[in-house]
């Protein structure tokens, strides 16, 4: 499985496997998936419970949260870094590790509340 798509096989049989909760088009998005990590640090409460993903080649970073038995996404910000993993410090806090440059960078809540 690719996503909700089989992959290279004339028949596909998805019993048994869970599927995702989150897909995007990477021909028009991107290329590759880079999962993340669910915010549970205290610097930024309005994090709190977000899963973030990003894709490799856009630099697309989401932002997933659980409403009732379901994910809803969103698109959080095109950060323009060739997004290679997450990291996750002792507290809590989220990173993102950008392949172009070699650089890690914090995730933070830019919003007008903080």
């Amino acid at each position: 499985m690719e996503g909700m798509v089989c992959y290279n096989s004339s028949t596909c049989d998805s019993s048994g496997l869970t599927m995702p909760v989150f897909t995007y088009q990477t021909q028009v998005v991107g290329c590759a998936v880079s999962g993340g990590y669910m915010y549970r640090g205290s610097s930024y409460p309005g994090l709190q419970g977000i899963y973030f993903a990003g894709d490799y080649c856009s630099g697309r970073i989401w932002g997933l949260q659980k409403n009732g038995s379901t994910w809803q996404s969103q698109e959080l910000l095109n950060s323009g870094y060739q997004i290679s993993s997450f990291g996750e410090d002792e507290e809590g806090e989220l990173y993102l590790v950008d392949r172009t440059s070699g650089s890690v960078y914090q995730i933070i809540d830019t919003s007008p509340a903080n």
